[in-house]
C-alpha cells in the first residue's frame, strides 16, 4: 500500500531527520514534500511541483540536497563548508552553482546569516548581482530568487543591502530582464497592437497610428545594449491587455497561445503595464506616453468595474497633465506634437467631467476662458512631423468623434463649475442649457444625421462603419445626459419635460437599431469594448418605463431586451466584463419589474443592491433612490383601485404597443445570429464556438450566469513571482531568447 500524502498544514521534517531516516539507503534527489507525496522533482527552489501544489514554503525549508560533484575554489576547504550550517549555501558557491555553462541561471535558496550578510557587503556589488540572476548575460530571472531574497534579508534585519544594490543601472537591468520575461511573441504582440488598432483605438484616438508603429517597430528591433523606453513598454503592455480582454480567443490561439489563457493574460498584462510605469519613475518624470497610457487603460477599468481605480489614476494623470502644462496651450496645433497634446488634454477633460456627472462630484479640472484648442479634423495620416492637414468639417474623420464629444463636456464643465449655485439646477436653467446642447446635435455634419427612419446616412468600409459606431457613441453620450437632466421635472410633467426625455430616449436607441442589422463581422469586435455603453442607455431608458409605466417609442420593451441579451455575447465570448454580466441580469431584473406593472401587479421595493447597480449611470445613488421611490405612488393607485388589474392610463398605452418576442422585428435580427449569417466571412476574427442565438431571448432570460472574474489582488512580491515566468517559453517566435 502507497504511503498516504501528507496535509500541505503539516509540518516537514528537517533535512537532518531526513538524512536520518535514510541513512544507509540512497541518497535522495528531490526536495522533502515530493519525496513524502511521491511526485516527481526538478530539484529547483522551489521546485514547478511545489508550486503548482502550492507548498513552496515547505519546499524552501526541505529543497532538494544539492548537486554532487561541485567545484571548488582552491582557497576553500572543507572546514569552510563545515562552519555553515547545515542546509544552508555559502554565498560564494551559491553564485558558482547559479552560472552554469550555458548561461541560464538556477539560484537556490539563499539563507543569509548575519555573518555571511556582512561579508557580501564587503565585496563588491556585482557579485550579489550575479547571485541574483542580473549577470549582463542573464536573459531570465530565476523564479523566487528575489522575493526570497528579501524574506531571508528582512528576517536577517538588514534590509539595506539589497536596498543599495538595487539602485542606477543595477536596478534598470533588473526591470528591462523582468519585462521583456512578460512580452509575448513578436507575431502574438503584431496581433495583439493590430487588434486594438483596428477596433478599439477609433473611441478615444488617443495614439497617433504612424509614429507610434515606427517606435513599436524600434521596441522590438533593438540591440541587446540599447536602454529599454519603460513608458513606450508601459504603452505596449496596457494595448495588448485591452486587447486580451476582447480578442475572439481562436484567433489568439493561432499565433501560439492557449485560448484558455489569453483573458487571464490580461490582468497580467495590465498588471506588468504599471510595473512598467513604475520602472520608468513616472511620478516623478511626468511626460505624454504615460497619460496615453492612462486613456487606454480605462478600457479595462470600465470593463472590470474598477471605477475606485479609474478615479483614483484620473486624479494623477490631471496632476501630470497640469504640472506638463497640457492646460496652457493656447495655440492652435503646429506639429504633431502639439496635437497629441491637445488630444490627451480634451480627453482628461472628457472623463472628468464624466466621471463628474456619474459621481456627483465637483470635477478635478476647471476649464477656464480663452482654452486649449479643440483636436483639428484630421485623420492620423494627414499629420507628420513636418505638416498638419486639417480637413473641412463635412468631411468625414476619425478625428470627428473626440471634436464633438469635447464640445459637448466643455459646455457641461462651464455649467457645472460656473453655474449659479442656488438657480443653476432650475427648469429654466436645465431649458437654457438644453438649447445649447442642442445648438451642438444640429450642427454635426451630414455623416452624424439620420434619415428619416431614424438611420445613419451609408459610407464606404471601413470608415463607414467606424463613423456608424461613432455615431452611436455621440447620440448616447449625450441623451442619456439629457435625460438625467430632465428626469428631477418629470414626476410634476412640469413643461415639456416628459417630451424632451422621451425624445432622447428614442435618439439614443436610434443607431443601435441600423448596427443591430448591419451583418459585418468586423462590426461585432466593434461591439465588444461598448458593453458599458450599450449597459448605460438601456438602464436609463428601462427606469423611464418602469416609474413613469409607457414611453411613446415603438416596441421599447424588446429594445432593451435585445440590448440584454446582446450584452451576453460578452459572456459567450469569454471577454472578462463584470459590466456586461452583471449588466444583463439587472435589465432582467428591471424588465421583470416592468411586466408586472404592466400586468396590473404592484411592484416590490427597490433594493439597495438594484440602487448600486444602476447609482452609477444616474448620477449618483442618491439620485437613483429618490426616482425610483416613485413606483411606490405607482403601488398605491394599484391598491386603491381594489382591483389587481386597474393600472393608470399610462400603463394601459405600454400594453398596447406588442411585446412579445414572436411580435418583435429585432429578436432575429442582431448581433447574435452573426456567427450564423457571416460564419464564414473571417474565420480568424468570429469564434463559432460562440452561442450567440441558443433558442429564444425568453429561453436565455433564466438561463444561470456565470461572471468571469478572478481575484486581481496581487502585491509586489507576488507580481515578481509571476514576472519571473518567461512566457515566451509557451510562445513561438520569441525576440527575447
Amino acid at each position: 500500500m502507497s504511503e498516504s500524502p501528507v496535509a500541505d498544514e503539516q509540518p516537514l521534517a528537517t533535512d537532518g531527520q531526513a538524512k536520518r531516516t535514510n541513512k544507509g539507503g540512497r541518497k535522495p534527489l528531490s526536495c522533502l514534500a515530493c519525496r513524502r507525496h511521491k511526485l516527481k522533482c526538478d530539484r529547483k527552489i522551489p521546485c514547478g511541483t511545489c508550486i503548482r501544489f502550492r507548498r513552496e514554503k515547505f519546499c524552501r525549508l526541505n529543497p532538494a540536497p544539492p548537486r554532487p560533484g561541485r567545484p571548488r575554489d582552491r582557497g576553500e576547504t572543507a572546514e569552510d563548508d563545515a562552519a555553515s550550517p547545515e542546509g544552508t549555501y555559502n554565498v560564494e558557491s551559491s553564485v558558482r552553482e547559479s552560472i552554469s555553462t550555458d548561461g541560464s541561471t538556477g539560484v537556490g535558496l539563499l539563507s543569509f546569516r548575519n555573518s555571511q550578510l556582512a561579508a557580501a557587503e564587503a565585496r563588491d556589488v556585482p557579485s550579489f548581482f550575479r547571485a541574483l540572476g542580473l549577470d549582463a548575460n542573464t536573459t531570465s530571472i530565476p523564479v523566487s530568487s528575489l522575493p526570497q531574497l528579501l524574506a531571508e534579508i528582512q528576517c536577517a534585519n538588514q534590509p539595506s543591502l539589497l536596498w543599495n544594490m538595487m539602485k542606477g543601472d543595477d536596478n534598470r537591468r533588473y526591470w528591462e530582464t523582468q519585462l521583456r520575461s512578460a512580452l509575448p511573441s513578436r507575431s502574438m504582440c503584431d496581433l495583439m497592437v493590430n487588434y486594438y488598432l483596428d477596433h478599439i483605438n477609433w473611441i478615444f484616438q488617443i495614439t497617433h497610428v504612424p509614429s507610434f508603429r515606427r517606435q513599436y517597430d524600434d521596441f522590438w528591433d533593438a540591440k541587446d545594449g540599447r536602454e529599454m523606453d519603460f513608458m513606450f513598454t508601459a504603452l505596449v503592455f496596457t494595448i495588448i491587455s485591452v486587447s486580451a480582454l476582447f480578442i475572439p480567443p481562436v484567433t489568439a490561439e493561432i499565433f501560439g497561445c492557449p485560448k484558455e489563457l489569453i483573458r487571464d493574460l490580461a490582468h497580467v498584462w495590465h498588471k506588468v503595464s504599471h510595473q512598467a510605469l513604475r520602472a520608468g519613475d513616472y511620478e516623478s518624470k511626468p511626460c505624454i506616453m504615460q497619460l496615453q497610457t492612462f486613456s487606454i487603460t480605462q478600457f479595462y477599468w470600465y470593463s472590470t468595474n474598477e471605477i475606485d481605480t479609474l478615479n483614483s489614476r484620473l486624479g494623477q494623470a490631471v496632476r501630470t497633465a497640469q504640472t506638463l502644462g497640457l492646460d496652457k496651450d493656447l495655440t492652435p496645433s503646429q506639429t504633431l506634437h502639439d496635437e497629441m497634446r491637445h488630444r490627451i488634454w480634451w480627453d482628461l477633460v472628457d472623463s472628468d467631467t464624466f466621471q463628474s456627472i456619474c459621481l456627483g462630484r465637483p470635477p478635478l479640472i476647471r476649464l477656464e476662458t480663452p482654452g486649449v484648442p479643440l483636436p483639428l479634423n484630421c485623420n492620423d495620416d494627414d499629420i507628420t512631423d513636418a505638416f498638419l492637414r486639417p480637413r473641412p468639417d463635412n468631411e468625414p474623420t476619425t478625428m470627428m468623434l473626440n471634436i464633438f464629444r469635447a464640445r459637448f463636456f466643455k459646455l457641461m464643465n462651464s455649467h457645472i463649475c460656473y453655474s449659479d449655485p442656488n438657480g443653476g439646477n432650475t427648469y429654466e436653467a436645465i431649458c437654457k442649457l438644453d438649447d445649447e446642447v442642442l445648438s451642438i446635435t444640429r450642427s454635426y455634419p451630414w455623416f452624424f444625421q439620420l434619415d428619416q427612419e431614424g438611420r445613419p446616412p451609408p459610407l464606404p468600409h471601413p470608415m463607414g462603419e467606424i463613423i456608424t459606431w461613432q455615431n452611436h457613441i455621440i447620440r448616447t453620450c449625450i441623451s442619456t445626459q439629457r435625460i438625467r437632466m430632465y428626469r428631477p421635472f418629470i414626476s410634476h410633467r412640469i413643461g415639456a419635460s416628459w417630451a424632451k426625455c422621451t425624445e432622447a430616449a428614442e435618439d439614443a436607441m436610434a443607431v443601435y437599431r441600423t448596427l443591430r442589422r448591419n451583418k459585418s463581422s468586423t462590426s461585432l469586435q466593434k461591439f465588444l469594448p461598448q458593453a458599458y455603453q450599450v449597459f448605460s442607455v438601456a438602464v436609463t431608458v428601462t427606469a423611464l418605463l418602469l416609474v413613469e409605466g409607457s414611453l411613446p417609442i415603438h416596441n421599447v420593451w424588446q429594445q432593451i431586451r435585445n440590448m440584454a441579451d446582446d450584452l451576453k455575447i460578452l459572456e459567450d465570448e469569454g471577454c472578462v466584463s463584470p459590466v456586461a454580466s452583471r449588466g444583463r441580469q439587472v435589465l432582467t431584473k428591471m424588465l421583470g419589474l416592468v411586466d408586472m406593472g404592466n400586468n396590473g401587479a404592484p411592484v416590490p421595493e427597490v433594493t439597495d443592491d438594484l440602487i448600486s447597480d444602476i447609482g452609477f449611470i444616474f448620477g449618483g445613488e442618491e439620485a437613483a433612490r429618490t426616482y425610483l421611490l416613485r413606483l411606490a405612488s405607482r403601488n398605491l393607485l394599484v391598491r386603491q383601485s381594489g382591483r389587481g388589474t386597474s393600472v393608470p392610463s399610462t400603463v394601459s398605452e405600454q400594453k398596447a404597443t406588442p411585446t412579445s418576442m414572436n411580435s418583435s422585428s429585432y429578436s432575429h435580427s442582431g448581433f447574435q445570429n452573426l456567427a450564423v449569417h457571416h460564419g464564414a466571412v473571417d474565420e480568424s476574427i468570429v469564434d463559432h464556438s460562440a452561442g450567440y442565438m441558443v433558442g429564444q431571448p425568453h429561453q436565455q432570460q433564466h438561463q444561470p450566469t456565470n461572471v468571469y472574474q478572478m481575484d486581481l489582488m496581487m502585491d509586489d512580491m507576488v507580481l515578481q513571482n509571476m514576472l519571473n515566468f518567461d512566457m515566451t517559453a509557451m510562445m513561438a517566435d520569441s525576440r527575447f531568447e
